[in-house]
């Protein structure tokens, strides 16, 4: 897998990189329309001598047609360059949305000083600020290669003049430049506060319901505001640091413009250029104010996208380690100091055939599942069932859900609709039929709908698959949900299935016949392969093989009716773990 960039510059590198065709075309673009500016003021003296002094009509002619293709040229050069930085930006800005929303749901679990208000939070707003240095690269290039347009010709017209612009323009952008990180960090701050205002809301709305039962309304105002107020005045902050850079690039700019005219009139009244050579020097000089302004405000900008791009690069770098530690720390979480079998971590590894366990519980110890066959795994310590069950998902996020998806125990269910939230789909609604949500999700096969139980939910439910799902679920039961759940997991269709306690929700009988539609459902090929960690009985005694893990000493393995019929204490054990 490729290295987590672990700081905002890596970000910002890594995106140029990728997107550097469009970056160097627009840059390209963008910087023929400036040097397309810059050299309209020097046509138009150039018209004044060879033209109008003259009074040659036909010079005149030809004149006005090279200005008009001139501003053809620059016009179009404009277009086609905002275009492609835009492109640029918006392509990269989605990239990082998407990369940063695959390592927070692939991730085990977040880390614990994040939330998902935070994640989303740096998921739009920083993506978008990041992305944006691609118009500020864009732009700043042109104007570049404007000022150097102008500088040349300033000295082909009039070196003394070319001079001072040469010395003076790069001491004013020094100067504009130094006060750079401190608006960088000012943003970062903004950042941060915005990032905090959205963590508290999402707390808030999670707790809702609890906070209204126990009157709790007027603190949680409070709470909230005093974080809105935190971001606001971080924003006033990095509103007025910004401004302060850009009224010094503008006092710098003045002063370089000044120095400049004044070199100038002193040269014109030496009867050293002529008219026309003033006329561009004038010009030049006037068109020297847009580039100059056009940096001062990028360097406050691209400070900006630089302290968002710092805060993606740690947001992902506490994911990655938070996954690759997950598994870890759950291990010595779980090692009792009496066991002396449980020092190792799990490893996972798959192929074409199925999926196999080594390490767990012991080095000793390999588990294998083969294509086309079902396990069920029954835990008696629940930490040890953590382990394992973090090493899955550990392993499942390298291989991404199409290969392997491993489902815990707690689920969510999204506003929208039976359909929506079992295909992760939502299109338009009204897309087959004027019903509102009809149609707002992919065809879902009826062997899904039937091994997860949720065809009985349908006929409670007025709409079938396009019954509206609250905020979390919060309109059904929790068997309801465990079973939508479900249909999404076996809808996803991944070749290596893990599920952890699906049915603990549901009563005997619908636990039952969900046990055995799931088996038919998943043994269908012998591509898949399905691991189930689950003490129910139903589950168990529809599989192909059950691993028992007991407290101390050896794994138990065979088939349901064999372990319950065997006689040594392990088997006690199992007795006792799986009867309800």
């Amino acid at each position: 897998m490729p290295k987590t960039p672990e700081t905002g510059a890596q970000i910002l590198r890594r995106a140029a990189r990728r997107r550097i065709r469009p970056l160097l075309g627009g840059a390209g673009a963008l910087s023929i329309w400036q040097v397309c500016e810059a050299l309209v003021p020097v046509a138009i003296g150039i018209i004044v001598d060879r033209a109008i002094i003259p009074l040659s009509i036909p010079t005149l002619i030809i004149s006005i047609i090279g200005l008009g293709l001139l501003f053809t040229v620059l016009s179009l050069g404009y277009r086609f360059g905002a275009r492609l930085c835009n492109s640029a930006r918006e392509h990269e800005a989605h990239a990082l949305r998407a990369e940063i929303t695959h390592a927070a749901l692939t991730a085990p679990s977040l880390p614990a000083d994040r939330t998902s208000g935070e994640v989303l939070s740096i998921a739009s707003a920083d993506a978008d600020t990041a992305a944006a240095s691609f118009q500020q690269a864009g732009r700043g290039i042109a104007s570049v290669l404007g000022m150097i347009t102008a500088a040349v010709f300033l000295l082909i017209a009039d070196p003394v003049t070319g001079l001072v612009v040469l010395v003076a323009v790069p001491i004013g952008l020094i100067i504009v430049a130094l006060p750079g990180r401190s608006v960088s960090a000012r943003a970062t701050a903004q950042l941060e506060a915005v990032a905090s205002a959205g963590r508290s809301a999402s707390d808030l709305m999670h707790g809702l319901r609890v906070i209204k039962a126990m009157g709790g309304e007027p603190w949680a105002v409070r709470r909230y505001r005093a974080t809105s107020d935190a971001a606001a005045d971080a924003g006033v902050a990095t509103g007025e640091r910004t401004g302060r850079l850009a009224g010094l690039g503008a006092l710098v700019m003045s002063a370089v413009l000044a120095v400049v005219l004044i070199v100038a009139g002193l040269r014109l009244i030496d009867g050293q250029m002529s008219v026309g050579a003033l006329i561009g020097i004038l010009g030049m000089t006037a068109f020297l104010t847009e580039p100059m302004r056009a940096l001062a405000e990028i360097v406050g900008l691209f400070a900006q996208s630089h302290g968002a791009a710092e805060r993606i690069a740690r947001l992902l770098t506490s994911l990655d380690a938070a996954a690759s530690t997950d598994t870890t720390d759950a291990l010595a979480e779980a090692a009792p100091t009496t066991r002396d079998s449980a020092d190792t971590r799990p490893s996972v590894t798959t192929a074409e055939t199925g999926i196999t366990i080594t390490g767990w519980p012991t080095k000793a110890d390999e588990l294998t599942t083969a294509g086309g066959s079902l396990t069920c795994i029954v835990s008696e310590d629940a930490d040890d069932a953590a382990v394992l069950l973090a090493a899955l998902t550990s392993h499942a996020r390298s291989l991404g859900p199409a290969r392997m998806l491993v489902v815990p125990h707690d689920v969510d269910l999204f506003e929208g609709t039976v359909g929506s939230n079992i295909t992760m789909v939502v299109a338009d609604a009204g897309a087959a039929d004027d019903r509102p949500g009809a149609a707002d999700h992919p065809p879902i096969s009826p062997e899904v709908l039937a091994a997860s139980g949720v065809d009985e939910l349908l006929d409670l439910v007025d709409g079938g698959l396009d019954y509206r799902i609250q905020e979390l679920g919060g309109n059904l039961s929790g068997g309801q949900r465990q079973r939508v759940a479900l249909a999404r997991a076996l809808n996803a269709d991944p070749e290596i299935l893990v599920l952890a306690e699906p049915t603990t929700a549901v009563d005997a009988v619908t636990e039952a016949r969900i046990a055995q539609g799931l088996c038919r459902l998943r043994r269908r090929t012998s591509e898949q392969a399905t691991i189930i960690l689950t003490s129910s009985p139903a589950f168990l005694a529809a599989a192909d093989t059950v691993v028992y893990r007991p407290t101390s000493g050896c794994l138990l393995v065979g088939r349901h009716a064999d372990l319950l019929e065997a006689d040594t204490d392990s088997a006690e054990a199992y007795r006792d773990a799986v009867t309800r």
